[in-house]
C-alpha cells in the first residue's frame, strides 16, 4: 500500500551508514515516521527532500508495521534558517514543539502556522521573539487551549492594562483584580492562579491578533519594545503551562538570544 502525503521534516536519525530515519509533520496524516534508505547518500534524490526542516512532496509504503520513503521531491528547503544560530535554534524549538504534540490525524493549521514561521525565520523577516510568540500562542490555540482574552473576564472591560491567568486561560482587568486581591477572592487553588504579569494593552491586542488572524497574516502587526516583552513572556509561560513542560531547545535558543 502506497501514501502519498506533504509534509515537514521535524526530527532526523542517522541510521547505519546511509540510511535516515525522519519524522514527517503532514497535513493529512499528522506525524508519520519512516525511514528513506540511502538518503545520505550524495547520489540519492531523496537526500535534499529529507534533510530536517525541508517540506516536501512524500511516497511512502507499508512493509510489515513500518513506513518507507519510496520517493521524495523538495518543495522548500527553508536553507536560510541555518546561517543564524538564533534562527536554526528557534526553528529546533518548533519542531521540538511538533513532535510533542502531534498525533496521526489532520493538523492542517498547525502545519501552515509551521511553515509560515520557518519562512519568516529564514527570511529574517520579523524579530525572532516575536516570531516565537506568535507561534506558541497560535499552536495552543489550535491545539484546543484558546485563551479567553477578548476582555476581562469579570467586567467585561476591554481596556487599559490586565492580568492573564495561565491556568484559567482568561484576562482580568486592574480593577477587578484588585477588588478580588482585597475581598480575598482568589482562585480557590492557588496552583490554579499563577498571574504571569500585567498585560499591556499592545501586548494583548497582539496575543488576540496571533490567535484570531488569518495564517497567511498572522505576523502582520507592530509592537513596542515593552509591548513585545510583555507578549513574549505570556504567549511562552500559556504553552509551556498547558504542555505542562518546557523544552530544552527552548533553553538553548534562550541561551543564543542573549
Amino acid at each position: 500500500m502506497h501514501i502519498t502525503v506533504r509534509g515537514l521534516v521535524i526530527r532526523t536519525v542517522d541510521i547505519k551508514e546511509t540510511d535516515r530515519l525522519i519524522t514527517i509533520f503532514t497535513e493529512e496524516r499528522g506525524a508519520l515516521t519512516a525511514l528513506a534508505r540511502g538518503a545520505r547518500s550524495l547520489k540519492s534524490r531523496k537526500m535534499a527532500a529529507t534533510m530536517q526542516f525541508c517540506y516536501s512532496n512524500f511516497v511512502l509504503y507499508e512493509q510489515g508495521d513500518k513506513l518507507w520513503v519510496k520517493e521524495a521531491e523538495l518543495i522548500e528547503s527553508f536553507f536560510d534558517l541555518r546561517q543564524s544560530i538564533e534562527g536554526l535554534s528557534l526553528a529546533n524549538y518548533i519542531a521540538e514543539v511538533l513532535s510533542d504534540v502531534t498525533v496521526e490525524e489532520s493538523e492542517r493549521e498547525l502545519l501552515r502556522l509551521s511553515l509560515n514561521s520557518l519562512y519568516a525565520i529564514a527570511n529574517k523577516k520579523y524579530n525572532f521573539n516575536k516570531i516565537k510568540a506568535v507561534f506558541e500562542i497560535r499552536a495552543a490555540s489550535v491545539l484546543g487551549f484558546m485563551p479567553d482574552i477578548t476582555s476581562c473576564h469579570s467586567c467585561g472591560g476591554g481596556e487599559g492594562d490586565f492580568f492573564f491567568d495561565i491556568m484559567g486561560g482568561f484576562i482580568e482587568c486592574r480593577k477587578c483584580r484588585e477588588t478580588a486581591v482585597e475581598e480575598h477572592r482568589e482562585h480557590p487553588d492557588p496552583h490554579e492562579s499563577h498571574i504571569i504579569s500585567i498585560l499591556s494593552e499592545g501586548a494583548r491586542a497582539a496575543l488576540a491578533y496571533s490567535i484570531y488572524a488569518p495564517v497567511e497574516r498572522i505576523f502582520s502587526f507592530n509592537l513596542s519594545d515593552e509591548d513585545l516583552r510583555l507578549f513574549s513572556r505570556a504567549a511562552e509561560e500559556y504553552l509551556l503551562n498547558q504542555l505542562g513542560h518546557s523544552f530544552k531547545t527552548l533553553d538553548f535558543y534562550k541561551e543564543m538570544s542573549r
